[in-house]
């Protein structure tokens, strides 16, 4: 009988691959095989990669690399890669790294499991498994969670919006939305499990349900996501600015398990450069949009992302994008410099951007950002708010950590709680007593409380 090897996941680039690994994890436990925390342990080393800008391939490939040498040095018998590096760039990538043993395309790694253990019986199966992407396959999968109290729905797979700078159709395909029935089950199995905080993610969460035989929408969705007994908040990311309906904001104006917040990606509001991107919103429809939110009694938190540096961007579109960046309607942003990406048509305009002038106005940007971001949380000094608490603090072993619902994993700040305790998946009232850049400090009520407002 063979012995299955200890294995171990590395995971790099957004969510959604987060959730590809989550789903890998499960069907490795489920198969038997032991999985481990640290690569120094681990016989199989698994890297789920991310190829969305060059940045990202280059962090993927120094991964693979890294791993490589664990392979020659350690206790590695067998490197796998999975994801968007294998179906960016196939072959060449396993010419370039001959120690990689499989490597699986971003829609194939519900295959691994049964290939490794081919592996494992020199049948020597082939080394590549690129496929255009289906994830018919993939949708309904189980997954584990890296905290037990929160975890990410990924909703649909896959994008049309073919902005021109977007390398993401050609790695993830064409929009596909997932099965509502599959998605609450899902759901519901996770906050059995504990879940408390389920983050709603997609390419775009407002192309929901487009191409559904039942033309379930996102609202559809959502509510009845609202009805599952154990979910506290329900959290939204990745919507299209123009593809947010009268529905959706009203949705967000009640006192229901959707959290007061959404993640809007703007990208710019200079009109020349949207069209240049092949973005279908204009500014104008930004506005309405964030005007509609805004005018809700229930105070919505927007965070966004811009590109500056895209081809063609002038000092005039710049002063226009960073005087509404100024006028605060994020409470969290992030700013990124243009990264011109082999395949894309912006890649092939004229008038490209030197990289100083990117990277000083990406601080311009940021500065203003930073200010304003001070200004919406010092509004919650001295109030008293729900904090999902998430344990032991990751810089000091003296305080623990939690985040508001306006505070979405990984991106937009923590709570530190200076006094009380409360276990960690709880849901506690904290008082916010300082602010310090984009982290909120605040100390514990006596009682717990079950709201997301």
């Amino acid at each position: 009988m063979i012995q299955l090897p200890k294995t171990a996941v590395i995971t790099l680039g957004c969510p959604k691959n987060q959730v590809d690994a989550e789903q890998l994890l499960f069907l490795l436990a489920h198969d038997g095989f032991p999985l481990v925390g640290q690569v120094d342990e681990a016989e199989a080393i698994i890297v789920n990669t991310c190829a969305f800008i060059q940045p990202a391939v280059e962090e993927s490939l120094d991964t693979i690399l890294e791993i490589a040498g664990h392979k020659q040095n350690g206790r590695c018998r067998y490197l796998l890669v999975m994801g968007c590096l294998p179906q960016r760039y196939g072959q060449e990538l396993l010419k370039q790294i001959p120690e990689i043993d499989l490597a699986l395309g971003t829609s194939s790694f519900p295959k691994l499991p049964e290939l490794l253990l081919k592996l494992l019986q020199d049948k020597s199966p082939t080394r590549l498994h690129v496929s255009p992407p289906d994830y018919r396959n993939t949708c309904g999968l189980p997954q584990t969670t890296s905290q037990p109290h929160s975890a990410y729905l990924k909703i649909a797979e896959g994008c049309d919006n073919h902005c021109s700078y977007c390398i993401i159709p050609q790695l993830k395909g064409k929009q596909a939305s997932f099965p509502p029935a599959e998605l609450t089950h899902k759901a519901a199995e996770l906050a059995d499990a504990g879940v408390k905080e389920l983050n709603i993610i997609a390419q775009d969460i407002t192309a929901y349900g487009q191409k559904l035989s039942d033309r379930t929408d996102l609202v559809q969705l959502l509510e009845k996501l609202n009805e599952i007994n154990g979910l506290e908040w329900i959290r939204l990311l990745y919507a299209y600015p123009g593809k947010v309906s009268d529905k959706l904001i009203n949705l967000l104006g009640e006192q229901t398990k959707i959290c007061p917040y959404l993640d809007l990606p703007i990208q710019h509001i200079s009109d020349p450069v949207l069209k240049r991107m092949n973005r279908h919103d204009r500014s104008q429809t930004i506005r309405e949009t964030i005007y509609k939110l805004g005018s809700l009694k229930r105070n919505i938190h927007l965070r966004s992302t811009v590109i500056v540096g895209f081809p063609g961007e002038t000092d005039r579109d710049f002063q226009l994008l960073l005087d509404f960046i100024g006028e605060g309607h994020f409470t969290y942003l992030g700013c990124f410099p243009y990264w011109p990406e082999t395949g894309t048509k912006a890649a092939m305009m004229e008038t490209q951007i030197e990289e100083s002038v990117k990277e000083e106005r990406c601080r311009a940007i940021m500065d203003c950002q930073r200010r304003i971001t001070s200004r919406h949380l010092q509004e919650y000094i001295g109030k008293s708010i729900p904090l999902l608490m998430e344990g032991e603090s990751l810089e000091s072993e003296f305080l623990l950590q939690a985040r508001t619902a306006f505070q979405a994993p990984d991106i937009d700040g923590i709570t530190y709680i200076t006094e009380g305790f409360s276990q960690a998946g709880e849901i506690a009232s904290g008082r916010i007593n300082q602010v310090h850049d984009y982290d909120l400090f605040a100390s514990l009520n006596e009682t717990s409380v079950k709201t997301s407002t």
